[in-house]
Parts: C-alpha cells; sequence; structure tokens
C-alpha cells in the first residue's frame, strides 16, 4: 500500500518515501554517470543531519545538497554514509531511519542508466572541518542551515522532510 505525497513521491506501509527521477544529461555528463555505474556504483546515501534546528549540508558544483555520496564495493549503506560524513564534514554520524529511497534514472539520445538513492537520518558529532572533502571532490563548503538556501538540490524534498 502506498499514499501519494505532492504528486510524484508515495510512502510505503514502512513510512519511507519512494520515488523516480529522470534526469536529461549532455553527453559527457551521461558518459561519465555511466563509467560510474559500469564500474559499480547501484546505491547513492545522503544524510538528514539536524541539530538545534538547523540542517547540515555541503556545497558542491555551485550548489547545496545533503553529504553523501556512493556506496563502495564491500560496503553497507550505512557504513558508506558514516564513510562519507567524515570524508565530507569530518564528524561522526549514527545512521538512523531509512527516509527516501530513489531511483535516479539518467538519460541521454534515447539510453538510459540508472541507480538508487538513499537518505537516512543522522545524528553527527564532532567539529565541522575547515577543509571538506577529499581532494578529487569538488566539495567547497559545509555549514548547518536554518533556512534551506534556494540553492539546494531537492530543496522541496528536504524541506517536507524537515517538517514531518
Amino acid at each position: 500500500m502506498s499514499t501519494e505525497i505532492e504528486g510524484e513521491w508515495t510512502r510505503d506501509e514502512d513510512g519511507v518515501i519512494r520515488r523516480q527521477n529522470r534526469h536529461d544529461l549532455d553527453a559527457e555528463g551521461f558518459e561519465s554517470a555511466r563509467e560510474r555505474i559500469d564500474d559499480g556504483l547501484e546505491w547513492g546515501v545522503g544524510a538528514l543531519c539536524e541539530q538545534r534546528g538547523s540542517v547540515l549540508l555541503v556545497r558542491q558544483d555551485g550548489q547545496w545538497l545533503l553529504p553523501g555520496g556512493g556506496v563502495e564495493s564491500g560496503e553497507t549503506r550505512r557504513e558508506a554514509l558514516v564513510r562519507e560524513l567524515a570524508e565530507e564534514t569530518g564528524l561522526d554520524a549514527d545512521v538512523g531511519s531509512l527516509r527516501v529511497v530513489t531511483e535516479q534514472r539518467l538519460c541521454y539520445d534515447g539510453d538510459a542508466v540508472s541507480f538508487r538513492f538513499a537518505i537516512y537520518d543522522a545524528t553527527v558529532s564532532g567539529t565541522l572541518t575547515d577543509d571538506p572533502g577529499l581532494e578529487d571532490e569538488s566539495i567547497t563548503d559545509v555549514s548547518w542551515f536554518e533556512t534551506l538556501p534556494e540553492d539546494t538540490l531537492d530543496r522541496g524534498l528536504l524541506s517536507f522532510l524537515r517538517d514531518s
């Protein structure tokens, strides 16, 4: 049994939001995504970390988004999320409930590849790093926000999650 949330999202019997996203990419973006998926990317993960009314976001590729990344071979999704939070924010994490599962369908010129992305609640401790992300990542900042910036990826979904 599912219930609809704002048309494109559904909530399953466990309370997890399920959705499908389609992204039309240019040739370069599609080939980059295909390579990552062909190399074993089946899942990505993100952490919804809230503390004293603020949410933790990282700045990557000109937008704010939840900290997270790809699940590597041999990792569970929860292990990957703990690792990604440490790499991107410098914080220690305790991963909580699964909140969202999205099928990300990436398309170009009639071809498509896909992977899944899971968002979990997480509790963090420690001090934010002043050098976020790894050397080969384009993460430029990490910060706590009371109000989501306008250029936040999935701003509508994050607003909904924070209010529910």
